[in-house]
């Protein structure tokens, strides 16, 4: 039996609540209607990042507070100008019919939580590779705050930073998924990164080549699928369906560990040479590297062993792809929210190898060139991912191709993380998927929550793979 972890709760030291400065203009929108793209992701946990920044030189607490900490706060006002929308609030009921959608609405004032708070954990052993236990991570990760009134409202970021003296600090990121996807959250991210360092002198006026576009008419919905959501999420909610959802959570259960297994690039060609020679398919890098955890994780559970020697179920994948460029008329680059479309892969469990699984995922992905195959089943997205939650099936966040590590960069003393973590797919049941920012050899950075007897099996499959390939 593994040992029970040592707790470190951190020591909140000050919470401040940080506005957008300076304050939207005028006649930016106060209200954001939530698109059906935004409302596919409504029941979905909110998306929470972790960013470990090395320092030996920050040598106490007051250091960082005095010194580094009012920049901070400063370039984060900045980058809210723009992403003003970050600092409202979510209006949250969808049971009754009469009830106006769901929105985000601004109003003067409002603000994005900011707490500060110093840990007394190991960094170096938080911010690496090897199995962590959850509880340890979860005191780095801020709550996003709740609001009552004539309708109940929620806060869509919260950001946290915990000091570790003479170590480093810790950036949290709280953000609703309703509100923004990978591509809005890493438009946000490299904005407040680009005001830090371009110094205080500088931050109260940030111009942006590309600024977030927040209108809601780019984005058509001919079939209806908004009101069609809606409808969805209510029955969904009367009849408990919401709760499917608790079958990829694991917080609530004792010994979950969150881990990441890296894929070099010419691990990934290995791979992809021997996917081809067996299947004939000529994988992506992506395709490879979540083909090979999908399989890690099937066989980490059991692999085709069913209940009392019945065969098992089909395994099951799903991810994410950019509806962007696939919309008619396409919806432009810099659009603020959630623009994807959900896909799905099917496999037999007992013969889900890394090459049948990568090959899988890829002929689904070459599927999506057809002019408007994204969208054929759109109609079942809200139901989609509430049947994958019962089938615990295995699913993706993130994407290499957001480049977190570079918008994760800070300049000077900070620079780039020398780790990322999507610590929230201890709730979803998701690989967290990254480009290599440690190593910039153009690899994969695959990061997984599991029970700890399950993370071994993994890593074992994981080390066995990897001595396959030479």
């Amino acid at each position: 039996m593994a040992p029970t972890p040592l707790l470190h709760p951190v020591t909140v030291l000050d919470q401040f609540h940080v506005t957008p400065s300076p304050a939207p203009a005028a006649g930016q929108p106060r209200a954001l209607p939530l698109t059906f793209f935004d409302l596919v992701f409504w029941a979905i946990p909110p998306v929470q990042r972790l960013f470990f920044y090395d320092n030996a030189d920050l040598l106490d607490v007051s250091d960082f507070t005095l010194g580094e900490l009012p920049r901070f706060r400063r370039s984060l006002a900045a980058a809210l100008h723009h992403f003003y929308p970050l600092a409202g609030k979510l209006t949250c009921e969808l049971a009754d019919e009469g009830v106006a959608p769901p929105e985000v609405v601004f109003s003067d004032g409002d603000s994005v939580p900011l707490t500060v708070a110093v840990g007394s954990d190991d960094f170096r052993d938080l911010a690496g590779d090897n199995a962590r236990d959850t509880t340890r991570i979860r005191p780095l990760l801020p709550a996003l705050p709740k609001h009552g009134g004539s309708r109940s409202q929620q806060g869509v970021l919260a950001v946290q930073i915990t000091v570790f003296p003479r170590v480093g600090i810790c950036i949290g990121t709280t953000v609703h998924h309703a509100v923004a996807d990978g591509s809005s959250y890493a438009h946000f991210l490299s904005t407040w990164t680009a005001a830090h360092r371009r110094g205080p002198e500088r931050n109260g006026a940030v111009a942006m080549d590309v600024p977030p576009l927040f209108d809601r008419g780019v984005v058509r919905d001919d079939a209806g699928l908004r009101e069609a959501f809606l409808r969805d999420h209510r029955a969904l909610g009367t009849a408990g369906g919401h709760e499917r959802l608790d079958d990829w959570d694991l917080s609530r259960r004792p010994g979950v560990v969150l881990a990441t297994f890296r894929f070099t690039e010419k691990q990934l060609r290995a791979l992809g040479r021997r996917v081809e020679s067996e299947t004939s398919a000529r994988c992506s890098p992506y395709a490879l590297a979540c083909g090979a955890a999908w399989a890690g994780i099937v066989h980490a559970r059991g692999g085709g062993r069913g209940l009392e020697g019945a065969p098992a179920p089909d395994a099951h994948f799903g991810f994410v792809t950019g509806c962007k460029p696939r919309a008619s008329p396409p919806v432009p680059a810099n659009y603020f929210g959630n623009c994807l479309g959900l896909c799905r892969v099917q496999a037999k469990r007992g013969e889900l190898t890394a090459a049948v699984a990568s090959a899988a995922i890829w002929r689904a992905i070459e599927g999506l060139a057809e002019v408007g195959s994204v969208f054929r089943g759109s109609r079942g997205w809200v139901r989609w991912v509430q049947e994958y939650a019962s089938a615990r099936a295995v699913t993706v966040a993130g994407s290499p191709k957001l480049g977190v590590y570079a918008a994760a960069d800070f300049g000077g003393a900070w620079g780039r993380p020398t780790k990322v973590e999507i610590a929230s797919v201890e709730r979803t049941g998701a690989l967290a998927l990254a480009e290599s920012g440690r190593d910039g050899d153009g690899g994969i950075e695959v990061g997984l929550a599991l029970p700890r007897a399950e993370m071994e099996t993994f890593r074992t499959f994981y080390l066995d793979l990897l001595a396959s390939l030479g």
